[in-house]
């Protein structure tokens, strides 16, 4: 089992269009999703027959949706409400990707507290916790202390995050047993990362440079058309946690983790590729050892 937590999750609505400044669109539907770097991953894994439990902060009707959407994608919804309501999304998806959304809700501190219990109570049943995404605003000791709580459960935490709220789970006592930062994310400070028991750093469609407790790798992930790579990073997380929950060598698992990712970017819809799309592409993935 695989607990995903997403703090700032929101209903998101993908139209096929390119989007010119001045003129009326109409498109023949908007397809929602339950959007956020957590529930990416909790879909993916889901599509690959894992049992996933997603938790998160949702309030008012936009949460009440996105706790359907969730469900609809086969995995347990166990979310924290807030009195906020959750934020919403707009993707429009043609020549170029545009992307809208809110910022987020506000959350008060005994609405974290009550998350932080909430993912320690099922993670003690899990084999993993994946966290993903910045929090809301005001909640930049979120991740800290939950990778602390999660240290009495022995369970592995990654967490795919960026600005205050990783800077603190890094400088924390309990360092995140993962993280896949981008060039950006990683910045010029390599120091705080090197707590991290194992990295995976990104860019893109780019090489993805890999510090493993076996050792360095680097991995050119194969060749694709891209159409939206939202959620890419997303879908690699997930198609490495299937890979080393399903036994793989370390080699292997970054193969099918590049091949997710790709496979997400070929794609107009976010997170919705299954193992027949991500197998397709395995053999296109170059993974060297050293750098």
């Amino acid at each position: 089992m695989i607990v995903t937590v997403t703090a700032n999750p929101l209903l998101d609505h993908l139209a096929l269009t390119t989007l010119v400044p001045g003129q009326v669109h109409r498109v023949d539907t908007f397809q929602a999703t339950a959007g956020g770097k957590g529930l990416n991953v909790a879909r993916v894994l889901a599509r690959h027959g894992h049992t996933v439990v997603a938790c998160g902060f949702l309030g008012g009707r936009a949460g009440d949706e996105v706790a359907d959407l969730v469900h609809h994608d086969g995995v347990e919804a166990d979310f924290t409400r807030i009195a906020a309501p959750t934020r919403r999304g707009f993707q429009a998806i043609g020549a170029h990707v545009t992307t809208l959304m809110e910022r987020g809700p506000a959350v008060a501190l005994d609405e974290q507290e009550a998350l932080i219990r909430q993912v320690v109570r099922r993670a003690r049943d899990a084999d993993l916790v994946i966290v993903g995404g910045a929090p809301p605003a005001g909640c930049a000791m979120l991740y800290r202390q939950l990778a602390e709580a999660l240290a009495t459960t022995r369970v592995p935490c990654w967490i795919d995050a960026y600005g205050p709220a990783m800077t603190e789970a890094l400088a924390g006592p309990v360092a995140p047993s993962l993280a896949k930062p981008n060039r950006e994310e990683y910045g010029d400070d390599h120091q705080p990362w090197l707590g991290v028991r194992e990295l995976h750093l990104t860019a893109g469609a780019g090489e993805i440079r890999v510090r493993h407790p076996q050792g360095l790798f680097t991995v050119h992930p194969p060749p694709v058309t891209e159409v939206n790579a939202i959620g890419s990073g997303d879908c690699y997380l997930a198609g490495l946690a299937h890979a080393r929950l399903s036994g793989y060598g370390i080699e292997a698992q970054l193969r099918y983790a590049a091949a997710a990712g790709a496979a997400n970017a070929a794609r107009p819809d976010v997170a919705a590729i299954g193992p027949e799309e991500i197998e397709a592409l395995q053999g296109s993935v170059e993974v060297l050892p050293g750098r």
